[in-house]
């Protein structure tokens, strides 16, 4: 009997962990290349982090994702999120760097973060007082667009009822990660550029598809690209049934 609990114990741990996402999410929203505490990082104007935010500030793209991964790298030892939003720009001896206010809702106590949002560092470090983003945390954080997920997923017509819902999870992932991440051209590409097919469709399935790429991702699905894009052609399989007179061009043929 000891040894049934045990497996029990042992598969309910496994399923768990599964439930955590991915290090590739991870990776997709915190600076590349982050390694362990340094107390001087950050710190002081004269070593400031280096989010490249601005590097290229004609590419929007780049702006938004640069400024997330800033907001997503770290947290509080609580593991609360980090309120980035009080932030001015002060001159040090190689340009503009801004300085944040940040107040740990915790201890109360203010901690300033220098950044330099026209360099971009090689490698990243966790300034003090502050911890890395895990997977704990975050699965936490993206629960609720999951279930979202799940719901549009199991409507019986996510294409009329469920828009709101997609386009807020959508724009969730627009700007708090880069939807260049999700978007693989190889499964795609033949949908999107379908002439005979009806524009509404095609964002819709698109979206769909972003969507459920990052609930693999949140979720630790094996191959994700599959994932999405069996979740693509069910979708459509039931639009077809819901919207028998919208143009669908060569969708049926280019997803199988």
């Amino acid at each position: 009997m000891k040894t049934f609990f045990t497996l029990i114990f042992c598969i309910t741990a496994c399923l768990t962990k599964a439930q955590l996402p991915s290090d590739t999410l991870i990776t997709y929203i915190t600076f590349e290349n982050l390694k362990g505490p340094d107390d001087g990082y950050g710190a002081s104007i004269d070593r400031p982090i280096g989010s490249g935010a601005f590097k290229n500030i004609s590419d929007r793209d780049n702006l938004r994702v640069r400024m997330a991964k800033l907001e997503n790298s770290y947290r509080w030892p609580d593991g609360s999120k980090i309120d980035f939003t009080k932030r001015n720009s002060q001159h040090s001896n190689t340009g503009i760097v801004d300085r944040y206010t940040l107040i740990n809702p915790t201890t109360k106590d203010t901690l300033f973060l220098f950044v330099d949002p026209y360099k971009t560092d090689s490698t990243f470090y966790i300034p003090k007082g502050m911890v890395a983003v895990n997977k704990e945390v975050l699965a936490k954080e993206i629960a609720v667009q999951l279930k979202s997920i799940d719901n549009i997923n199991a409507a019986k017509d996510a294409f009329s009822n469920e828009q709101e819902n997609i386009n807020k999870i959508a724009n969730y992932i627009a700007s708090n990660i880069g939807l260049v991440n999700f978007i693989d051209r190889e499964s795609l590409r033949k949908v999107m550029t379908d002439t005979q097919a009806d524009s509404e469709l095609k964002n819709y399935l698109f979206k769909l598809y972003v969507l459920n790429k990052f609930y693999a991702l949140g979720k630790n699905i094996v191959n994700t690209k599959a994932y999405a894009l069996n979740k693509m052609k069910e979708s459509f399989i039931n639009f077809q049934k819901e919207h028998p007179d919208v143009a669908t061009g060569n969708i049926k043929i280019n997803l199988n």
